[in-house]
């Protein structure tokens, strides 16, 4: 009959903080690699973001562990629990030794478990090792714990809950197991657990994570910095403007990763675009400009490693991260003329000269069933070329955007040079 039910409490916001941390710079911490012999320059963040993502989901699970049951003449829900508290423990291993963080004073501790072992220099590091080599991962093989065994090598052949009539006899610890040690005649060693012990340990050990943050954050912060006095100059008098964009995209690129490498690449091709029907130049013109704005801006940005604030190609008051630059591609702007048009909005990208004829075919479609919303602002025929085709329902969607109440039409100036107005005529502007 079951006589105690245990449970582990770990704060749930100790891993969100380091994960609210972590994205909060998230091109940066995307950088980082390992320095580890092992690992050595190899990028770090698949195994960060696993770390994480373990780090959360287990600590919810064990958070709803009920301890104390007994199966089939053993505690397994106890070996469940070191396990799984393992997974917790070395994730935050992981990310000290990947954001340089020493543990090596927390890993000389011995307050919780007190058990310095046969030649008094155990930590209480070494003895969760044991006690979950010896109960649950190891139990015919405990061979690597010395200070700890009876003999070179030690069996356990079960671990128990203990009860009100055994647990006086075993200390009046919570779990019993037996290490045994290979010889005859003999019962070898009791091993008293105190579930106490077990969740104070496993509790500051997760509690680490607050330390690997502040490493953490000084890695983004230090990052930022270097970045920051390495100086990016304007487009150059004899540079062209292709190079010039290639420039800022391998900035980019080294500064905050490779996400937007493409956008680099269609703001070059768009801005050599010229329309072949003289009468889209002016809108085209506009929509051209806005990149060149919008290049100006990411300058500004990489120069800063911000993207908050209109200089850096943000809004007023929006930390969100959102930047013209990354969507004047697509103009998202919800305009009430476009309501219904979703699927073919989504399928415009099939004429960018980057998929193959049968997509192209089906972008085409999908764009001329938008033929009434496009010609309100650019002249289109069935004889123009996929990629103007393209470009011309672009340059429509950013008109549209700014006649809609939206963050294209806010981060934009209100000048004739980007937006339209009666017998104007719009000229390239060069913004840097």
């Amino acid at each position: 009959m079951q006589e105690r039910v245990f449970k582990i409490s770990l704060d749930p916001g100790i891993v969100d903080s380091f994960d609210e941390a972590l994205d909060e710079q998230e091109h940066i911490s995307a950088q980082q690699v390992f320095s580890e012999k092992r690992y050595r320059g190899l990028n770090a963040w698949d195994c960060i973001c696993s770390c994480v993502h373990r780090i959360r989901d287990t600590v919810g699970y064990l958070n709803d562990m009920e301890l104390g049951h007994m199966a089939h003449g053993n505690a397994f829900d106890f070996m469940e629990f070191m396990n799984n508290a393992a997974v917790v423990i070395d994730s935050v291993n992981m990310l000290a030794s990947i954001f340089a963080v020493s543990l090596d004073e927390e890993n000389a501790r011995s307050e919780v478990f007190e058990e310095p072992g046969s030649d008094g220099k155990g930590t209480d590091k070494d003895y969760f090792e044991f006690i979950r080599s010896l109960c649950v991962v190891h139990p015919t093989d405990t061979s690597r714990h010395p200070r700890y065994q009876g003999s070179k090598l030690v069996t356990c052949p079960y671990i128990t809950w203990t009860d009100s009539l055994t647990r006086p006899a075993f200390g009046n610890c919570d779990l019993h197991a037996n290490a045994f040690v290979n010889e005859a005649s003999s019962w070898g060693d009791s091993v008293n657990i105190h579930i106490d012990q077990v969740f104070n340990y496993v509790e500051y050990r997760y509690g680490l994570l607050e330390k690997v943050k502040d490493g953490l954050v000084r890695f983004q912060d230090d990052t930022i910095a270097r970045f920051r006095e390495r100086p990016i100059e304007a487009q150059g008098a004899e540079e062209s403007l292709s190079d010039y964009i290639d420039r800022l995209k391998q900035e980019e690129i080294e500064r905050f990763g490779n996400a937007n490498d493409y956008i680099f690449d269609m703001a070059d091709d768009l801005l050599s675009f010229e329309p072949t029907d003289e009468k889209n130049k002016a809108a085209v013109d506009r929509y051209k400009n806005a990149w060149l704005f919008a290049l100006g801006l990411e300058l500004n940005s990489l120069r800063n490693m911000s993207r908050v604030g209109p200089e850096n190609g943000g809004l007023e008051d929006d930390a969100s991260g959102w930047t013209l630059f990354e969507n004047l591609w697509h103009c998202h702007s919800g305009h009430p003329d476009l309501r219904g048009y979703g699927y073919q909005l989504e399928k415009l990208h099939y004429l960018d000269g980057a998929h193959g004829p049968s997509d192209a075919r089906w972008g085409r479609r999908k764009l001329f069933e938008m033929e009434d919303v496009l010609t309100e602002h650019v002249r289109i025929n069935p004889e123009l070329s996929d990629k103007e085709l393209y470009y011309l329902a672009l340059t429509c969607l950013y008109e549209l955007a700014l006649e809609t109440p939206c963050r294209i039409n806010e981060a934009v100036p209100n000048d004739p040079s980007y937006r339209r107005t009666a017998n104007t005529s719009t000229e390239v502007v060069q913004d840097g």
